[in-house]
């Protein structure tokens, strides 16, 4: 009897074990199976699995935060503060706004002068005036082509230095002037002859583009990522839409001053407005390359300073 009711309880004590594993593996089923539906609904509805849902919070924030900093509103703002924090760049901004400016200032006489260059019927003339500033501009691109090509405009700049080469443009501009102003003297008034004219205005682009423009490229060596990629583009998109802008308002406004006041003395020749003997826009020519002369010698002297401060630490 003894062994029986052992028998018995062993029997009974083996059955509530095998009940107690089974139980407890339902219930582990059961919770892997609620989870495996919480992460197909959390994939359904797009988010993440239930698990990773903060790691994925994070990864999103951070991109989120990466994308704003380098959208164009921030990368503009960034380049618009680096210039204005910069001496170098603002006197960059500055040397070529004014080159810009007498460009447009110039092209004012030269659209008079090819205009006024023959007669004929307004068709003809316009058809003639386009296929004359084309063979122009071919002429003077292949100028540009071939002091590039022959390396002329390399030695050039490397025998006038760079801080030569950047005074070298207001100094070629101010002698065009001048030589302007030198005819309308010597004709008593009478506007300058186009080719002459048409020789020393080519004559500066020419040199822009061959011996100038790659030294002043040159002035953003050694500056940092945010003044080489975002204010640079700022700098030579800008720079040349205020020059441009700014000679047009310029001219057009001091036009109006001297009409309203009725300052100066009309011309016998063309009827135009002189001032002191001079027209308008050689008088605002001059004082911009007069300007762009001393702009040229302070670039040149805080490029000069950078340089050495780089030699220093290297």
């Amino acid at each position: 009897k003894g062994g029986g009711s052992m028998g018995m309880a062993s029997a009974a004590s083996m059955s509530g074990m095998r009940k107690a594993q089974s139980s407890i593996s339902l219930s582990a089923m059961v919770a892997s199976s609620k989870q495996q539906q919480g992460q197909m609904q959390a994939s359904a509805k797009g988010g993440p699995p239930a698990g990773e849902g903060t790691g994925a919070k994070k990864e999103a924030v951070s991109r989120s935060a990466l994308d704003d900093s380098n959208s164009f509103k921030q990368r503009l703002l960034r380049g618009v503060t680096t210039i204005l924090r910069s001496r170098l760049l603002m006197c960059i901004f500055t040397y070529n706004a004014l080159a810009a400016t007498t460009t447009v200032l110039l092209s004012f006489q030269r659209a008079e002068l090819v205009a006024n260059r023959g007669g004929g019927g307004a068709a003809a003339s316009t058809e003639k005036d386009t296929a004359f500033l084309a063979r122009v501009n071919m002429a003077s691109s292949l100028a540009v082509f071939a002091l590039q090509a022959s390396g002329a405009g390399a030695l050039l700049s490397d025998y006038c230095g760079r801080y030569g080469t950047l005074a070298l443009m207001p100094l070629v501009r101010s002698c065009g002037v001048a030589g302007l102003a030198w005819w309308h003297v010597k004709g008593s008034g009478r506007p300058p002859n186009l080719t002459l004219f048409l020789v020393l205005d080519e004559f500066a682009k020419v040199m822009n583009f061959a011996v100038a423009k790659p030294v002043r490229e040159s002035l953003w060596r050694g500056l940092s990522n945010e003044a080489r990629y975002e204010a640079k583009p700022i700098v030579d998109t800008l720079a040349n839409r205020w020059g441009g802008g700014s000679a047009a308002f310029v001219m057009s406004f001091f036009g109006a001053a001297l009409e309203f006041t009725g300052w100066g003395r009309v011309s016998e020749v063309d009827g135009s407005r002189t001032v002191l003997g001079f027209p308008p826009v050689l008088i605002l020519c001059a004082i911009t390359a007069v300007w762009w002369a001393v702009v040229s010698l302070d670039l040149g002297n805080i490029r000069r300073r950078i340089d050495l401060e780089l030699k220093k630490h290297q």
